[in-house]
C-alpha cells in the first residue's frame, strides 16, 4: 500500500512539470510594452527602444546613443472552470470553479550602449515564463487543481556587429532564475482514500504534494536583420533551450506508513523550449508603416519529464506528445506627431497542448487585440502605454489519475480571457 501511495505523490509532483511542458500560456509573451500595444507583431525587426535586447539583439545596432527602458506588464487573467470530478464507482462532485489565475506585475528593464559605429552592447531583465494557479484547500479537484506558483527571471547579456548598411547580426547569453512552489491537496478523493483504508487519515484539505524549489539555468540567443533601405527590415531571432533542475524540498500530510514526507529532498527537470521569430517591417509613408511576425516554439522537442530522489535515484520518467506552436501577428504603427505615436496589433496563439490540458495550466489557443501609444515628453524622454485583450478558445477535457487502484477522473470545460496593461518609461542619453 505503501509504493501505491508513492507512486500517486510522485505522479501529483509531476503534475507540475507535465504542465508547464505543455502550456504555451505558461510563455509570457509580455517583453516589452511597446511591443504589447502591436500584439508584438515585429517585434524581431522593429527598433523603438532599448527593449529590442529581449528578442533580436541584433536590432541594437539601430541605435546611436545609450537608451535604457523600464516598467512592466500587468496580467489579469479570467479563468472559469465548469465540470465535475470523481469516478463511476463513487459517484461525482461538482468541480467548478471561477478566477483560478491570479493576477501578475511582470515587470522588465533593459539598457544598450553603442561603443562605435559598429559595435553596440546590452543587457536586461525580464519575465519570460511564468504562471500562478490558486484553488481554495477545499476544493474538491485538489489533487488536479491546487496551487501552481512559478516565475522564471532571464538575465541576459548582449552584443551586435553592424557589418555594412544592409547587415546586422547579434548575439546574447542567458542566464535564468526559476522558482517554483506547487502543492495539491486532496479533496473529493479523501472519502475515497478514507473509505478503502478503513480509517479517517484524510481530510479535503491534507496536503498530498507540498513543493517548493529553485534553479538557475543557462541558455543563448542569436539575431540578425537585413535592411533593404531605411524604410523595410526584416529580423530573424532564434533564442535556445534551456533546462532547469528543481532542486528542492517535498512535503505532505500523508501518515509516515503511507509514504509520509517531511521536507525531503529532491528534484525535478524541466526544460523551456528553444524557439525561432521571423519579422518584418515596412513604412509606407513618412507616417504610417505595417509589421508582422511569425514565432515557431519547439515545444516538439521537450518530450521526457524525469523526477530523482537526492541520491540520484530516478523515481519517474514520463513521455510526453506535445506539439510545436505557432504564433502569427499583424499590426500597424501610426505617427500622428513629432510626440506621439499609434500601434494597433492582432495575432492568433496556438496552445501546445493538443487534445491534452489540465485545470492546473489551461492551454488553449488564444487570439490577441491590442492597442499602444508612445508620447515624447521631451526628444530623450518617452512613455510607452498599452492594452491587450486575449481570448482563449473554450475547451473540453478530462483529466485521469490512479489512486489505490482507482481511477478518478475530472470532466471539464474551460473558458479564459486576459487584460493586459503596460507601462514603460525610455530614456536616451
Amino acid at each position: 500500500m505503501k509504493d501505491v501511495f508513492n507512486k500517486s505523490l510522485i505522479t501529483s509532483t509531476l503534475i507540475f512539470a507535465a504542465g508547464a511542458a505543455n502550456a504555451a500560456a505558461f510563455q509570457l509573451q509580455e517583453v516589452t510594452t511597446s511591443g504589447l500595444g502591436r500584439a508584438y507583431a515585429g517585434e524581431a525587426a522593429i527598433a523603438d527602444n532599448a527593449g529590442v535586447v529581449a528578442t533580436n539583439p541584433a536590432l541594437m545596432t539601430q541605435f546611436k546613443r545609450p537608451e535604457i527602458s523600464f516598467g512592466g506588464v500587468w496580467v489579469n487573467p479570467g479563468v472559469d472552470v465548469e465540470g465535475e470530478f470523481g469516478s463511476p464507482v463513487y459517484g461525482y462532485v461538482d468541480a467548478g470553479y471561477s478566477d483560478a489565475i491570479s493576477s501578475k506585475f511582470v515587470p522588465n528593464g533593459y539598457w544598450l550602449y553603442p561603443i562605435n559605429e559598429q559595435f553596440t552592447i546590452g543587457g536586461g531583465a525580464n519575465v519570460n515564463y511564468g504562471l500562478a494557479t490558486d484553488y481554495d484547500a477545499n476544493y474538491n479537484a485538489g489533487i488536479m487543481g491546487g496551487t501552481t506558483d512559478l516565475t522564471a527571471l532571464n538575465l541576459n547579456l548582449s552584443g551586435a556587429y553592424r557589418l555594412n548598411e544592409h547587415w546586422s547580426f547579434g548575439l546574447g547569453v542567458d542566464a535564468v532564475y526559476a522558482k517554483a512552489k506547487l502543492s495539491r491537496r486532496a479533496g473529493a478523493i479523501s472519502r475515497i482514500v478514507n473509505a478503502r483504508l478503513g480509517a479517517p487519515l484524510l481530510s479535503n484539505s491534507s496536503y498530498l504534494t507540498n513543493l517548493e524549489g529553485d534553479d538557475w539555468g543557462f541558455g543563448w540567443n542569436a539575431g540578425l536583420t537585413y535592411e533593404l533601405d531605411p524604410n523595410n527590415r526584416w529580423g530573424l531571432a532564434f533564442h535556445s533551450k534551456v533546462k532547469i533542475k528543481f532542486d528542492g524540498t517535498l512535503s505532505n500530510d500523508l501518515p509516515a506508513a503511507f509514504g509520509g514526507l517531511n521536507d525531503a529532498d529532491g528534484s525535478v527537470e524541466l526544460n523551456l523550449p528553444d524557439f525561432w521569430e521571423f519579422s518584418g517591417y515596412h513604412k509606407i509613408t513618412n507616417n504610417w508603416a505595417v509589421h508582422y511576425s511569425y514565432k515557431l516554439t519547439k515545444w516538439s522537442r521537450v518530450q521526457r519529464l524525469q523526477a530523482y530522489q537526492d541520491t540520484g535515484k530516478q523515481v519517474f520518467d514520463k513521455t510526453e506528445h506535445f506539439g510545436d506552436t505557432s504564433r502569427f501577428a499583424l499590426g500597424t504603427t501610426y505617427d500622428v506627431n513629432d510626440k506621439l505615436t499609434l500601434r494597433a496589433g492582432i495575432a492568433h496563439d496556438e496552445g501546445a497542448a493538443g487534445r491534452k490540458s489540465s485545470i492546473s495550466i489551461p492551454d488553449t489557443n488564444r487570439m490577441w487585440y491590442s492597442l499602444g501609444a508612445t508620447y515624447n515628453f521631451t526628444p530623450d524622454l518617452s512613455v510607452d502605454v498599452a492594452y491587450a485583450h486575449v481570448r482563449g478558445k473554450t475547451r473540453r477535457f478530462t483529466e485521469t489519475e490512479t489512486l489505490l487502484g482507482n481511477t478518478v477522473e475530472g470532466h471539464y470545460t474551460t473558458r479564459s480571457q486576459v487584460n493586459l496593461y503596460g507601462l514603460n518609461v525610455n530614456y536616451r542619453f
